[in-house]
């Protein structure tokens, strides 16, 4: 019996809603109590609906609805995760990449936001928890009106957006240290920090330009189908601030890439330089390891065998090859004077 009324009192969860909000024609947003289903097609204003994807039940409940087109169901239960977007003529549905939410610290992980938006509807969807949509019910909470579906959505990805911008200047910040540290030759970790910057640059990249090929072919492509004029016009807006990151991304990737190149230029001036020590080294002492192998056979007539100062002249003989050596080398200029 217990089991059964605690059912009762959360319908949400036993259908996988993470949360659902109810906005009135103000946007004034309401949390919509647990024992309450939230209804779809409200008479006035509009609803958020969040669905927590590991849930079967949700899954369950999305394909359960008839007025979702099938390429929009078949998006949300779709274990598939790359980025998308498609629209009828009344919904546009699709798939953002957002951080997940890490309460530690900043984290580099990127997880599926799957979202459909309509004239009275913005459901989302998620399988990890997401660091915009988070931050969305936080700026709900604390009393943020939101006057439609759409403006609700572009929150949620200007959310995302600012996220990846913070993540630049993270990187920009690193990419400053290194650069510094390489000047001074200071090479250490350089290389591994560099290698992790550009890790990080190319997954920026990709979630940014995934966003941007998106919302620039769904605002600037007119094609046969009818389509929502206000996602396009946030689309528009959304892609201006897409624009600007992407640049500033690109701008680190090519400041990383170029690192790398000087890093590696600097490193083979250094084992130039010490080659080069090393073969003068093996070149002043060549000419005495000859004579002291010759000296060092055992065989008769070898000079100064019975002389006591012997080992003194062949010493000297050594020093001298050496020094008339050295003279050839600067004479031919591969030492420098």
């Amino acid at each position: 019996m217990m089991s059964l009324n605690a059912t009762r009192s959360d319908a949400q969860s036993s259908l996988g809603i993470i949360w659902a909000y109810r906005f009135d024609p103000e946007g004034v947003p309401t949390l919509i109590e647990r024992t309450t289903v939230p209804e779809v097609t409200p008479d006035t204003g509009f609803v958020w609906i969040h669905l927590d994807l590991v849930h079967s039940r949700a899954k369950d409940w999305i394909t359960q609805q008839p007025w979702l087109p099938a390429a929009a169901e078949d998006m949300f239960v779709s274990p598939e995760s790359h980025q998308r977007l498609d629209h009828s003529s009344g919904l546009v549905w699709g798939v953002s990449h957002d951080l997940v939410r890490d309460v530690a610290a900043d984290s580099d992980m990127v997880g599926p936001l799957y979202w459909i938006v309509g004239e009275r509807l913005l459901l989302t969807g998620r399988r990890e928890a997401l660091q915009s949509i988070r931050l969305a019910a936080d700026a709900l909470s604390r009393g943020e009106t939101v006057e439609s579906p759409v403006l609700l959505f572009e929150l949620i990805i200007e959310y995302i957006i600012d996220d990846v911008a913070r993540a630049v200047v993270r990187l920009m910040d690193e990419t400053d240290d290194v650069e510094d540290q390489v000047l001074a030759d200071s090479f250490d970790d350089a290389p591994a920090r560099v290698g992790a910057v550009r890790r990080m640059a190319v997954r920026l990249h990709r979630q940014l330009g995934g966003l941007h090929l998106l919302f620039r072919r769904f605002s600037e492509t007119n094609s046969g189908r009818k389509s929502p004029d206000e996602v396009k016009a946030a689309a528009a807006r959304l892609l201006q601030r897409i624009d600007g990151l992407h640049h500033d991304v690109q701008s680190v990737q090519d400041r990383a890439r170029l690192l790398q190149d000087e890093m590696s230029a600097r490193t083979a001036s250094q084992t130039n330089r010490q080659l080069y020590v090393l073969s003068i080294l093996t070149a002043l002492f060549m000419p005495a390891t000859f004579i002291t192998g010759l000296f060092g056979i055992n065989v008769k007539g070898l000079p100064w065998m019975e002389h006591d100062l012997g080992a003194l002249f062949v010493a000297v003989t050594c020093l001298g090859a050496a020094l008339l050596t050295l003279v050839m080398l600067r004479r031919r200029g591969v030492i420098g004077g």
